[in-house]
């Protein structure tokens, strides 16, 4: 781990190294160690992100983009006679799924990334180690 010194990044600049899974202050960590695990703190800034919990947020991120991006789809095609209805519809199950399961993540970086940079972190409760 570096011990230099970091100029703090922007919010802009935080929120994108979210999305790319990096660590927000330095953007040369990983931010996840698994598909939804977080690493305890970064290993190049040393920034402790562990605490940070995102709860509900990236799943319903998730949801509101995959639902907006889908449904002018889920119109066209219900409507259109081209492809029969269980068709389109396993389609649009297939994409959303793959959707879902691709942005979750990069979800979850955004929220740590903006709770990290806005101050919003809960103070920690040693109770609340379930």
């Amino acid at each position: 781990m570096e011990t230099t010194t970091l100029s703090e990044p922007t919010l802009f600049q935080a929120l994108l190294r979210g999305l790319s899974l990096r660590c927000p202050r330095c953007g040369e960590g990983h931010l996840l160690s698994g598909y939804l695990r977080q690493y305890d703190a970064c290993s190049h800034c040393g920034l402790e992100t562990g605490a940070i919990r995102a709860d509900d947020g990236p799943p319903w991120l998730t949801l509101l983009v995959v639902g907006h991006l889908l449904a002018p789809f889920m119109v066209i095609t219900l409507m259109n006679d081209a492809l029969p209805s269980w068709l389109s519809t396993l389609i649009m199950a297939v994409v959303a799924a793959a959707l879902c399961l691709g942005l979750l993540p990069r979800a979850k970086g955004l929220f740590i990334a903006a709770i990290w940079k806005l101050g919003a972190q809960s103070p920690t409760d040693p109770s609340d180690q379930a």
